[in-house]
C-alpha cells in the first residue's frame, strides 16, 4: 500500500481498470490466444512476445498476429476468444493483496470504481464472485464483446460520481488506460504487472510502478 499512498491524499476517486490490473488473468488471456493462432495454423507467443504486442483497439492486435479482420472474421474471432477465456476464468484469481488495497483506499474515504473493456454482465459476475463489489460506488463495463475504447464509458462514469478531474486517479495497465485517462483528464498510475510490460508502458508515462499489496 506504501507505493500509493503519498497518491491518495490529494484524490477523492480512484478508478480501477480489472483484467490485468486487480484480476490476474494474463498467463489465461496468453493460452486463450494461442488456442485461436493454432486454429488457423498460425504460430504460437510467449507471455513476453504477448506483453510486448497486446493492446486496443484488439482488432490492431489481431491483424497484428496474422487473423484475418475484416468485420465478419473479427466479429467470429471475438466470439470465439470470449467462448474460450470466459471458460476458463474460473482459474484466474485476484492478484495477490488486492482486497487489503482495495480496504485501505476505502479506509480513507475514497470512492472507488472499475472502468473495464469488458462486457457489462460478464464484468459485473466476475467482481461478484469475488466478493467485492461492496467496495466499488460504480462497475462500468462495455455493452459488447469487441472489447473496443473505454473512453465513452469513462466520460459517463465520472458524470455519475460528479468528482472534479483533478481529484479523480486512474489505475490501469495498458497504454489505452492512459489514453482514456488523457481523455478524461484525469491523472493515472500504469501498474508493472498488467497486460503490457513496464518498459513499454514507462514510453507513455513515467508513472509505472507496483501498486497492489
Amino acid at each position: 500500500m506504501l507505493p500509493l499512498h503519498p497518491h491518495l491524499s490529494a484524490k477523492d476517486h480512484i478508478i480501477w481498470d480489472w483484467n490485468g490490473t486487480l484480476l490476474n488473468d494474463i498467463e489465461h488471456a496468453v493460452v486463450t490466444v494461442n488456442l485461436l493462432l493454432a486454429e488457423e495454423g498460425l504460430p504460437a507467443i510467449t507471455l513476453e512476445r504477448y506483453k510486448q504486442d497486446f493492446g486496443f483497439p484488439v482488432i490492431d492486435y489481431y491483424r497484428k498476429l496474422g487473423f484475418s479482420t475484416d468485420p465478419a472474421a473479427f466479429r467470429e474471432l471475438c466470439d470465439r476468444f470470449n467462448s474460450y477465456f470466459h471458460a476458463g476464468l474460473g482459474t484466474c484469481d485476484l492478484w495477490p493483496g488486492v482486497r487489503e488495497t482495495l480496504a485501505y483506499v476505502k479506509k480513507f474515504g475514497k470512492r472507488q470504481s472499475i472502468l473495464s473493456a469488458s462486457e457489462q454482465e460478464l464484468l459485473l459476475s466476475q467482481v461478484r464472485r469475488f466478493g467485492i463489489e461492496y467496495r466499488f460506488d460504480h462497475i462500468a463495463g462495455i455493452a459488447d464483446k469487441l472489447a473496443g475504447s473505454k473512453v465513452d464509458r469513462g466520460r459517463e462514469l465520472m458524470a455519475k460520481i460528479g468528482v472534479a478531474t483533478e481529484r479523480t486517479l486512474m489505475i490501469g495497465d495498458t497504454d489505452h488506460d492512459h489514453e482514456v485517462a488523457e481523455a478524461l483528464g484525469i491523472d493515472i498510475i500504469l501498474v508493472d504487472h498488467g497486460h503490457q510490460c513496464p518498459t513499454r508502458l514507462r514510453k507513455v508515462h513515467p508513472n509505472v510502478m507496483r501498486v497492489i499489496g
